[in-house]
C-alpha cells in the first residue's frame, strides 16, 4: 500500500514538473502580466493541497496503529519506573492480554523502548519525572523481550536496559 501511494505521488510530481517545464518555454513576460496569474495559481494550489491533505487523512485514519479504547477496556496495568541506570518492571507479562505500561522516572528523562525477541523495536514512550505516560500493547507471541533506554540519561545510558518474559 505504501509503495503504491509513493509511486502514484511520484508520477504526479513528475507530471507536474513536466507540465511546468512545458508551459514556461518561450519569451519572458512582464511582471504586470505574471503577478495576477501567480496569485490565482497560489489560491488554486492552496485549495488543492488542502483537499489532498484531507483526503490523505481520511484514507489513513483506519490504519492508525494505536488500539482503541474498546480494545484496551479491562487491560492489565503494569507499573514501570525508570532510574539511572535501570528499569523496575515485572519479570513476566501474560501473552494475548491487553497491557498498559504506566511509565515514569525517578530522576531524569528516559526513553522506554521495548524490543521483541527478534531485537526489533515494537513500542516506545518517554519516561519523565513526576509524570506518567501510558503505552498500550498486546503481546501476540511469547518470548524474551528487552527494554532499553532511548533517551540519553548520563554516562551509564548505553548499559541501561531491562528484560521480561512474555508467557
Amino acid at each position: 500500500m505504501v509503495l503504491v501511494v509513493f509511486l502514484v505521488g511520484s508520477v504526479l510530481i513528475v507530471a507536474a514538473m513536466i507540465g511546468v517545464a512545458a508551459t514556461t518555454r518561450g519569451a519572458p513576460q512582464p511582471q504586470s502580466q505574471v503577478q495576477p496569474r501567480g496569485y490565482a495559481l497560489r489560491a488554486r494550489w492552496f485549495w488543492a493541497l488542502g483537499a489532498a491533505t484531507a483526503l490523505a487523512l481520511l484514507i489513513s485514519l483506519p490504519f492508525v496503529p494505536y488500539p482503541s479504547n474498546a480494545e484496551m477496556a479491562g487491560a492489565q496495568h503494569v507499573k514501570v519506573t525508570a532510574q539511572q541506570y535501570g528499569f523496575a518492571l515485572p519479570a513476566t507479562i501474560p501473552a494475548q492480554t491487553p497491557i498498559i505500561f504506566d511509565v515514569t522516572a525517578l530522576d531524569v528523562n528516559h526513553g522506554f523502548g521495548i524490543y521483541g525477541p527478534d531485537n526489533r523495536l515494537i513500542g516506545q514512550v518517554q519516561a519523565m519525572p513526576e509524570y506518567v505516560n501510558h503505552l498500550p500493547f498486546t503481546f501476540s507471541k511469547a518470548g524474551h523481550y528487552t527494554v532499553r533506554c532511548l533517551e540519553y540519561c548520563g554516562v551509564g545510558h548505553a548499559y541501561m536496559q531491562g528484560a521480561f518474559e512474555v508467557k
